[in-house]
């Protein structure tokens, strides 16, 4: 995992410092964006769920494979593909498909080409995120794994509203502060190799919970390697409250991410050989409010002067220390 500083906090967004008036979408909406369709399995498991799904996909192989798969639920209405990649700007794009992995395409050379994985680009059109949720609306949940192009996406819910759920791939402090000033509350880290796991799930504070943690992971990964399993390897699993586990305080999920991060293997509760997504719920705001349009300058805090805090953990300015 590679080490990512907190950087340039001075250009996101201003925190709500009142969560209780946060927006979100309309009660009963049930749409969901899956951003960064892939092969399509988190897709089909939103469709089995009753909800109505967006996929954004920019790689046109996978489009194209999506549209076969999904051709009834795309006739019917309750599925649109939307062949596009996300930008801070509209516009045709390089982008950079994995010949090996197809889940590491980027528009991101460096991004697609990890472990020196042969790639080649495509051009691609592009759309900011802001146009697509004026085109389908505010989604229930937004799933985001669009392989570096998050931060676009999440600037755009400050002007356009809250989706009641939203998961990004864990893979930078970033994201989960970006959710706190959003106006997001309540966090999981979610580990993406127990989906399908029936084990507890072991912290590491002593050897034999780290070596019980460590057996049931290999068990996990064997049974989804060689088991017809309910959510395939690489997919992003349950979403909302089926989710596994309690949600946390910002601190208390930052505290547990950061002592990943810098390699604490005797603290917190993620395996190491794992990989996670960061989820998010969003307050629910007072009858009748689904959408703040601005705040005084008065209302909001600039996450730099924020200092949460929690044993061993300090955020600064500029970067985060453990």
């Amino acid at each position: 995992m590679q080490r990512h500083a907190l950087r340039g906090l001075r250009e996101v967004l201003p925190f709500f410092q009142n969560p209780g008036i946060c927006p979100e979408t309309g009660p009963g909406s049930r749409t969901v964006f899956d951003v960064g369709m892939n092969n399509g399995d988190d897709s089909a498991h939103y469709l089995s769920k009753g909800c109505k799904v967006i996929a954004v996909e920019a790689n046109p192989i996978l489009v194209q494979r999506g549209r076969v798969r999904f051709q009834a639920e795309i006739a019917s209405g309750q599925m649109v593909i939307e062949a596009l990649g996300i930008s801070h700007r509209p516009g045709k794009v390089p982008f950079w498909i994995n010949e090996e992995r197809d889940v590491f395409s980027s528009f991101d050379l460096a991004r697609a080409s990890r472990g020196g994985m042969p790639c080649h680009s495509v051009v691609v059109e592009c759309i900011t995120f802001d146009a697509l949720l004026k085109k389908h609306g505010v989604p229930h949940y937004l799933k985001l794994d669009v392989e570096g192009a998050e931060p676009h996406c999440l600037a755009s819910l400050h002007s356009m509203g809250l989706p009641q759920y939203i998961s990004v791939e864990a893979e930078s402090l970033d994201y989960l502060l970006l959710l706190w000033q959003l106006g997001y509350r309540q966090f999981k880290i979610v580990d993406q190799m127990r989906h399908n796991s029936r084990f507890p799930d072991f912290t590491n504070d002593n050897q034999f919970s780290r070596l019980a943690k460590r057996a049931c992971a290999y068990a996990d990964r064997f049974k989804n390697r060689v088991v017809k399993v309910p959510f395939p390897r690489g997919s992003s699993g349950p979403f909302g409250e089926e989710t596994s586990g309690s949600w946390q305080t910002l601190e208390e999920t930052a505290y547990n991410w950061l002592h990943l991060h810098f390699g604490h293997a005797n603290r917190g509760s993620l395996n190491p050989d794992s990989w996670y997504d960061f989820h998010a719920k969003a307050p629910r705001a007072p009858v009748g409010m689904h959408r703040v349009a601005s705040l005084s300058a008065r209302n909001v805090t600039p996450i730099w002067e924020l200092r949460p805090r929690a044993p061993g953990f300090v955020i600064h300015s500029n970067h985060a220390e453990a």
